[in-house]
């Protein structure tokens, strides 16, 4: 344990710069006499800590001074590899791009074994089908963020509705396939989730602005940040599209029945993208309830079947 807690407190030190004797006997909950020894045992293993005096003083790192590779094993340095690769790969940071660097500096010359060893995942943040397009908007939040600039947007409901929005962005996110901006909307006045692709005009303001509190590393999506209400559906897929049933919906919303139909019980936004994902799988999917969405189907498929055979009447 007393080897657990001295790495512990080498990392929080470099990873925090300054830290009080007090906050680290609180965190550990150990008493200061023990955090004093720790200290010192750190010191005489060759990690140089300095202590300042004063009521902002505490305990630091020396800043001169580095970590050898040696710290880090080489299947250690394999994984941060390949995720900085795939944070790279998607953003074109140049700040990681320079520390992928660094590190592949850490690696010895003299040790090939590096070339031989990958990491098992591949980890990969461009969203399918992501376009030059999406980058340019990533690459210009990206610079909005840093700089803390208000941005106005034409942002698109998933109704057709277009709208002019000034946001204050606070992170690029990620979400399965999809790139989306956090932001603090001047128009709502509280913090929304804006997808890119939605968004048909950025432009980057001359103002600054101050950041508004919000934990952006514990984002959940709220409910009421769907376009329509939230509804129970009951839908039979046919046995042939069993494989995109399973990419769509979690694993317990799925029943399958003795005929090899696949029964799925589950709560969505009633929106255009639930109508027209419904429509897409044609003749294999029959919606079981809602009644009222059942009809809509109904309703919107006779319309399609009108209209296809009013176009063959003119070619004819």
């Amino acid at each position: 344990m007393k080897l657990e807690r001295l790495l512990a407190i080498i990392m929080m030190l470099l990873n925090r710069r300054r830290l009080s004797a007090r906050e680290l006997a609180d965190h550990f909950e150990v008493s200061l006499r023990t955090i004093y020894r720790d200290l010192d045992a750190i010191n005489a293993a060759g990690i140089p800590i300095v202590a300042y005096p004063g009521s902002s003083g505490g305990y630091e790192i020396m800043e001169s001074f580095t970590i050898d590779r040696q710290y880090l094993s080489l299947e250690e340095l394999v994984a941060v590899i390949a995720a900085l690769k795939g944070v790279h790969s998607s953003t074109e940071d140049k700040q990681i791009g320079q520390l992928l660097e660094k590190i592949n500096a850490l690696l010895s010359t003299s040790s090939p074994s590096i070339a031989y060893n990958q990491h098992p995942v591949v980890y990969d943040f461009n969203p399918w089908g992501s376009t030059p397009a999406i980058a340019q908007k990533v690459s210009t939040l990206r610079d909005a963020i840093a700089r803390k600039m208000r941005v106005s947007i034409v942002y698109t409901k998933i109704g057709g509705q277009s709208e002019e929005r000034t946001i204050e962005p606070i992170s690029l996110i990620i979400k399965g396939y999809v790139w989306y901006v956090y932001a603090y909307c001047r128009r709502r006045m509280e913090y929304r989730l804006f997808r890119l692709s939605r968004i048909e005009q950025l432009v980057v303001l001359t103002e600054e602005f101050m950041p508004h509190k919000s934990e952006v590393d514990k984002l959940v999506w709220q409910e009421d940040w769907d376009t329509g209400p939230r509804v129970e559906l009951v839908l039979r897929f046919a046995p042939a599209v069993h494989v995109r049933v399973r990419d769509m919906f979690q694993p317990e919303t799925i029943e399958i029945q003795e005929d090899g139909y696949l029964l799925v019980r589950t709560v969505m936004a009633d929106d255009e993208w639930l109508h027209g994902m419904l429509l897409s799988y044609g003749e294999s999917l029959f919606v079981l309830e809602p009644a009222y969405i059942k009809e809509r189907m109904g309703e919107t498929i006779k319309k399609m079947l009108l209209q296809y055979e009013k176009a063959s009447n003119v070619d004819r």
